[in-house]
């Protein structure tokens, strides 16, 4: 019998998979306070770095621990001890990863990372639906705007288009989170295969990038999952 395993579970034996190998360097004590994601952070010490780039670092630390599961992500103490990767390692990830993606890219990817942390998502379904077969989903958080620091209760991460019939994704648009345009006249737009174009109200179709089919199966079952606790809006 297979074991069944959670869809974040998933995503991270993915990455870890895709991750470079790291020899341990600094051995770091837990202290009060600490937990994977700041220590990554921390360690990556890059002003504007993504929520993409702290994950990755935060699961390399992760597998060089054989902390493999989220249980044991989640369970180190006050006093354990963890080795850090070694001194050059974040330049070697940059080479292997994030660097050679397309914003769109990497913008997706941001997106799903929030989805799967942030606590404040909210997910609001139009009460008519999109078109006689289609119901339309729009998908917010809590954001602070770091330039002006005002705080939305009601910050646009995407929208997506979900068939009443099957249940599957066919669309999700979204903008490019490294230019901070946050509204509903979204960038891009990825189709039910997982290719990336401008969005557009012509024929013309740019190609932007495309997500591997797990990394899309992924994002569409945190996104059905926001399905079952979303309300309505008119």
């Amino acid at each position: 019998m297979v074991e069944k395993i959670s869809s974040e579970q998933a995503y991270v034996n993915y990455v870890m998979g895709k991750l470079p190998e790291s020899k341990k360097g600094a051995v770091h004590t837990m202290r009060k306070g600490d937990n994977l994601w700041n220590i990554a952070k921390k360690e990556l010490n890059k002003k504007n770095a993504t929520n993409q780039e702290i994950s990755e670092y935060m699961l390399l630390i992760a597998k060089l621990n054989n902390l493999n599961t989220i249980e044991k992500m989640n369970n180190l103490r006050v006093n354990d001890k963890i080795y850090l990767p070694e001194a050059g390692t974040v330049q070697k990830m940059g080479n292997n990863t994030t660097e050679n993606q397309t914003s769109a890219e990497r913008s997706i990817l941001q997106l799903k990372n929030i989805i799967l942390t942030d606590q404040t998502i909210k997910v609001e379904k139009m009460y008519k639906g999109y078109e006689a077969k289609d119901d339309l989903y729009h998908v917010y958080n809590e954001y602070t705007y770091p330039e002006t620091g005002f705080k939305s209760h009601k910050h646009p991460l995407m929208t997506f288009v979900m068939d009443k019939n099957t249940g599957n994704i066919k669309s999700i648009t979204y903008n490019d989170q490294e230019k901070r345009l946050n509204t509903f006249s979204y960038d891009y737009v990825i189709d039910e295969k997982g290719q990336i174009v401008k969005n557009s109200h012509t024929d013309k179709k740019q190609k932007a990038g495309k997500i591997d089919k797990q990394e899309l199966e992924g994002l569409h079952s945190e996104l059905k999952k926001l399905t079952e606790n979303s309300t309505y809006f008119y």
